[in-house]
């Protein structure tokens, strides 16, 4: 009888049943008290969103309609919101509500302005100084932070040569995030942390939250599972990624 349990199944593969669905509970996000949390709390999933962009606008350079509001990419063309400037010339940041001599519309900086109340409300000074000097990738992380604060389609950092201009993108010709996908985990944490400086470890924590995993964390572990697929993050004492696998 051994080659009809074979061909037709008569036990489950034990690699199945050796997971255990009681370690996993859906977690909430926790409530953050610094731009860097706020960043590690939306870079994995604004990450994955701005890969679904590119896909969508391929190479085609920009242009800016600053009247009608939109942000152009050949035949396609897409509202924006802008939420500040880097320059070039001295590595500083400038929100676009503090960029009064720009002449922005102001129903172009409803985010920016957002994000300066949210500076007052939890004491971030980043979000309240209006111009200051910063590290190489700052306008990445802005965008992929304000990408997921407000559940944008995409982020986008338009080169003007002299600097770049930090839009977030809503509109319905960007395909919604299959999170269904699992596998693109995978590749994409990779590609973030080895792009932009962050916590490994937090921000690995809440790409899996976005993507709607339950989560088992122990010090040096993370595990998440969804439709009975599990993906298994292992970190240094820094919080650094060692090793990330899935049973798929």
């Amino acid at each position: 009888m051994g080659i009809f349990k074979n061909l037709f199944g008569g036990e489950k593969p034990k690699e199945k049943s050796e997971i255990d669905s009681s370690k996993f509970k859906a977690i909430d996000k926790t409530d953050y008290t610094s731009l860097e949390e706020l960043i590690e709390q939306h870079a994995g999933l604004s990450f994955e969103k701005q890969l679904v962009f590119g896909d969508v606008i391929g190479s085609n350079a920009w242009e800016l309609d600053m009247g009608k509001g939109n942000i152009i990419f050949g035949d396609l063309d897409f509202p924006i919101q802008i939420i500040g400037s880097l320059s070039f010339n001295d590595s500083s940041w400038m929100w676009g509500w503090a960029n009064a001599k720009s002449g922005m519309p102001e129903n172009l900086l409803v985010q920016s302005n957002q994000l300066k109340e949210i500076g007052h409300e939890k004491g971030i000074k980043e979000l309240t100084d209006g111009h200051f000097n910063v590290e190489e990738g700052f306008e990445h992380k802005i965008g992929m932070m304000a990408c997921g604060l407000f559940n944008s389609k995409s982020y986008y950092c338009a080169n003007y040569g002299q600097g770049t201009l930090v839009v977030t993108i809503e509109d319905d010709k960007i395909p919604e995030i299959d999170k269904s996908r699992i596998e693109k985990v995978l590749t994409n944490f990779p590609q973030l942390i080895s792009a932009v400086d962050l916590n490994h470890k937090n921000t690995f924590k809440n790409y899996l939250i976005d993507r709607d995993f339950e989560l088992n964390i122990s010090d040096h572990k993370i595990e998440g599972i969804k439709n009975g697929k599990v993906l298994t993050a292992e970190f240094d004492e820094l919080n650094r990624l060692k090793s990330l696998n899935g049973k798929l």
